[in-house]
C-alpha cells in the first residue's frame, strides 16, 4: 500500500464521516488475493479469494490515516509453506521469518526475488480500491515444496520478525511447486462502508 492510498483516505469526508460513525457506517477492508502458478511459462492453476486483515494491521491503517502517522517506505509480500489458517489476533512477531507460526518462505525456497520479499506495488487510485494487478508480486520458486498462502507485512527481509503484518491469505487449494515454477500474487484491497 503505497503513499496515495494513505492520502486518499485521509482526505477523503467519506471515509473521515464513516470511521467516525463506525457504527452505523460499518467502514471495512476487504481484500481479495489472487494466485496464479506458473509452469514452463503456462498458467497451470488460478484461484482468488477472501483475505483476513489483522488487528495489528487495521490498527497500523488507522493511525496513519486518522493520526498522520509515517507511512512506511513499501508494503511487501510474502508466501508462507505452513498449513495455518491466518487469524485477526495474528502478529508479524509471532506469525513471520524463518521460525515464525507461518513458515516464512526463505532463500531456499524461491530464488527471485534473492534475498528479500517483493514489494506491493499499487497503483495509484482515485477510487476505494488498491491493487498491484498492473505489477504482481511473483516468485520464481528453487525447490519443490508446498506453497499455503500469502501475506502483507511492511518488513522486507524473510527473515524479519518486526514490522506489522496487515493481512494474509490461506489458499483454497495449496500449491505443490517444483524448480522454477513462478508464483504470481495479485492482492486486491477494498475500503467500503457497508
Amino acid at each position: 500500500m503505497k503513499k496515495e492510498f494513505f492520502d486518499f483516505l485521509r482526505d477523503n469526508p467519506l471515509v473521515r464521516y464513516a470511521v467516525k460513525h463506525l457504527p452505523e457506517s460499518g467502514l471495512a477492508f476487504h481484500g481479495d488475493v489472487t494466485c496464479d502458478h506458473y509452469r514452463d511459462s503456462n498458467l497451470i492453476h488460478t484461484q482468488t479469494g477472501s483475505n483476513t486483515f489483522t488487528t495489528e494491521g487495521m490498527a497500523r491503517l488507522l493511525n496513519i490515516v486518522f493520526r498522520a502517522q509515517t507511512t512506511e517506505a513499501a508494503i511487501y509480500c510474502g508466501i508462507f509453506k505452513n498449513n495455518v489458517t491466518p487469524a485477526v489476533s495474528d502478529t508479524a512477531a509471532a506469525k513471520l521469518g524463518a521460525a515464525g507460526t507461518y513458515g516464512e518462505c526463505q532463500d531456499a525456497d524461491y530464488d527471485s526475488p534473492a534475498t528479500n520479499k517483493p514489494a506491493y506495488t499499487m497503483a495509484s487510485t482515485s477510487t476505494a480500491v488498491a491493487t498491484n494487478t498492473a505489477s504482481p508480486a511473483s516468485f520464481t520458486m528453487a525447490a519443490g515444496i508446498t506453497v499455503y498462502g500469502a501475506f502483507l507485512s511492511t518488513a522486507t527481509a524473510k527473515t524479519a520478525t518486526s514490522g506489522t503484518l496487515f493481512c494474509a491469505k490461506a489458499f483454497t487449494s495449496s500449491r505443490a511447486v517444483i524448480d522454477n515454477d513462478v508464483l504470481s500474487v495479485t492482492y486486491q484491497i477494498s475500503c467500503t462502508t457497508s
